[in-house]
């Protein structure tokens, strides 16, 4: 009986090695067709080495990103947790004033401080030469003074120019690169609006009412009705009404008078009229969430924690801003817990006494507690208008 004959082991493995040069080589020459389409071999390793770059770095932009948003809130709560950086901010805004006083109607309303460097912004019709040891560092569209901190003890005592009626008040607003960007609510219209992307401006709105509330800020901070949720807030019309009743508080240069800080959401055209009213009187100043028919700055953001102003030259990150925030009233309840057991320290018999804390109808905390879905807010139907500088 004959056995069933069987195909050859190696025979098998021939064919397919055959199979596979075949297959190499039509892809080679698919391969070679293609590229004299793209041009060539340089043009096309050119454009592979392109999109290879550009691959990388779309899957690296959200880690980038990621460590941008780490630094920035490290950045924010080092400078404002620390008490003698908002006493820096406040002395280098006075100092560009009392450099100001001979240019009619130039002031400064915003400042950059970086590490190692300071910017103050400047709105004036024509700047002066910077004195020592300012430096000139005008960039397009904008007036700007610079000046190294290790130079900043050569700075003179910045007295209030003659007839101002208000002090600086400064608060962040975001992240320039390395620099955190605060600006002078005091210096312009005193009537802020933030417009743009729900949430964002939600979160920006907050931290910008959580430094006004801070302790120390001699700032009364008033959250009205429909602001936030969890806070029910007064009436904005029963606000209107106590502070149109209610005589400028007369103060003085040694001893400035507590600022009232109003929050509300899309006021009425005519309430709009009377917040500007009070705005322009100098005792108020007025956030609001959405767009007011009224004499305003305006801070637009986008989903993505992008505030911009073009009016006031403005253009920072605000997506760090809540958590740095966060960490400086942190810093500020630790520091209230020590005062206790801290021996008390008395003022020199010149200096005036402090005066007392004013009392806030919501806590920076609170300000600053998000709900866990942001709501849109009502628009008003009127436009605003932002104000020149």
């Amino acid at each position: 009986m004959t056995g069933m004959a069987l195909g050859k082991p190696g025979g098998s493995l021939v064919t397919a090695g055959l199979v596979a040069f075949v297959v190499l080589v039509l892809l080679f020459l698919l391969l070679r067709h293609f590229v004299r389409g793209q041009g060539g071999w340089r043009r096309f390793r050119r454009r592979i080495a392109q999109e290879t770059a550009l691959t990388r770095r779309a899957f690296g932009e959200p880690l980038r990103a990621f460590r941008r948003h780490r630094r920035g809130v490290r950045a924010l709560a080092r400078q404002l947790s620390e008490p003698r950086t908002g006493l820096l901010v406040r002395r280098l805004l006075d100092s560009a004033a009392a450099a100001l006083s001979d240019a009619p109607g130039a002031f400064p309303y915003a400042l950059w401080l970086a590490p190692e460097t300071a910017a103050v912004q400047i709105a004036a019709r024509r700047l002066p030469g910077p004195p020592a040891p300012w430096e000139d560092g005008a960039g397009p569209g904008a007036h700007v003074w610079l000046l190294a901190l290790d130079e900043q003890e050569a700075l003179p005592e910045g007295a209030p120019r003659p007839g101002s009626r208000a002090r600086p008040l400064p608060v962040a607003v975001g992240m320039a690169d390395d620099a955190c960007v605060h600006l002078d609510l005091a210096a312009g219209p005193r009537l802020v609006t933030v417009e743009g992307d729900p949430a964002a401006r939600l979160r920006l709105l907050q931290a910008l009412a959580a430094q006004l509330d801070r302790s120390g800020s001699g700032v009364s901070v008033t959250v009205t009705d429909n602001v936030h949720p969890h806070h029910p807030g007064e009436r904005l019309d029963s606000v209107l009404r106590r502070l149109e009743d209610t005589p400028a508080p007369a103060g003085d240069l040694d001893r400035p008078a507590t600022t009232e800080a109003v929050v509300c959401a899309a006021p009425t055209g005519d309430q709009a009229r009377r917040l500007g009213a009070l705005a322009a009187s100098g005792s108020v100043v007025v956030l609001v969430d959405g767009r007011a028919a009224a004499h305003s700055w305006a801070l637009r953001v986008d989903a993505r924690g992008r505030v911009t102003a073009p009016e006031l030259c403005l253009d920072a990150d605000s997506g760090p801003l809540g958590r740095g925030v966060a960490a400086a009233i942190r810093a500020d309840r630790r520091r209230t817990r020590r005062m206790p057991a801290a021996a008390p320290r008395q003022l020199p018999p010149e200096l005036p006494e402090l005066p007392d804390e004013p009392s806030v109808a919501a806590s920076g905390s609170d300000l600053l507690s998000e709900p866990a879905t942001a709501r849109e807010q009502p628009m008003a139907a009127s436009s605003n208008a932002p104000g020149e500088l």
